[in-house]
């Protein structure tokens, strides 16, 4: 069993497209698919049997496929009138509706694969697990493909029934432990947005409240993703010394701890900016992922 697992990264989830396009062009095809914020978005593709559409969707990607800029003057102007009790207040900067039809456009009808995606419920901090099954129609889960890529302030958050959800990725960059605790995977591949062994800096560009929030979070999630990947690789290494002694490790239910092999793909250049949803950008993006090599974990 191959298990697919994508990170957050808002418009630099083009460059997993294009890992995507090389693994399936050269035969690899995942069983399972999980995905975080914008690796919900294309897990969500790939679960549904669109591996091969996902670089030909960002190639053509623009922002009003993404949401539409409300303007800063509207949202203060709305908050007041909020104050007042006249009017509700805007919950993001973005509106992020056209993301919805963007993906009921391009999903496939069904799940060929099971499928994973996570976001939060911004009332308790509670992270959400959401599942779709092979076979299972998608169209029952797209508010929460939606809600797993809503970063706090920047985007709408997404209701889930009567609660309110936003981006995944505040608790979990990627879904390992959920996956694990259900498949017993022969090989798992994992396609980040930004470097897991970090050689290069990005310089953050801060001109507005958007631009801090976004950065914000930016640095909360490559903080989680680092750690959960670190003690991934650190108990994978354990047991694979205590493999080689003939000792055998268990977690405190009595689970034997599995030697996974995994593949990481990780971007080895700037991906541009987590909002920039241009094709020129895009393209950049997706040529590194269709010549990104895999490190061994």
């Amino acid at each position: 069993m191959k298990i697919l697992l994508l990170s957050g990264g808002g418009a630099k989830g083009s460059f997993q497209a294009g890992v995507i396009e090389q693994l399936y062009n050269s035969g690899w095809k995942a069983d399972v698919v999980a995905g975080i914020s914008v690796g919900a978005l294309n897990g969500a593709m790939v679960a549904t049997g669109r591996a091969m559409r996902l670089t030909g969707l960002w190639r053509n990607i623009s922002p009003d496929m993404v949401y539409k800029e409300r303007g800063k003057l509207r949202t203060g102007w709305r908050f007041l009138l909020h104050k007042v009790g006249l009017k509700k207040a805007d919950l993001g900067y973005y509106d992020n509706s056209p993301l919805f039809d963007t993906l009921r456009l391009n999903l496939g009808n069904k799940y060929s694969t099971d499928f994973y995606c996570g976001s939060v419920d911004i009332s308790t901090g509670e992270y959400v697990d959401h599942r779709g099954f092979r076979g299972m129609v998608p169209w029952n889960m797209i508010n929460k493909v939606v809600a797993s890529t809503a970063i706090p302030l920047v985007f709408d958050p997404v209701y889930i029934g009567e609660e309110v959800h936003v981006d995944g990725g505040v608790r979990h960059m990627n879904p390992i432990s959920t996956v694990l605790r259900h498949y017993e995977p022969s090989e798992i591949v994992i396609i980040t947005c930004s470097p897991y062994k970090r050689d290069w800096q990005t310089e953050r560009r801060v001109t507005d409240i958007v631009d801090i929030a976004k950065n914000s979070l930016d640095i909360l999630l490559g903080e989680i993703f680092e750690k959960d990947l670190r003690e991934f690789e650190r108990i994978n290494h354990l047991v694979r010394q205590a493999n080689k002694q003939g000792v055998v490790l268990k977690n405190r239910s009595g689970k034997i701890y599995t030697d996974y092999t995994a593949r990481l793909y990780q971007p080895h250049d700037s991906l541009g900016d987590s909002l920039n949803f241009t094709p020129s950008q895009a393209i950049k993006n997706i040529d590194l992922g269709l010549k990104a090599k895999p490190i061994e974990l």
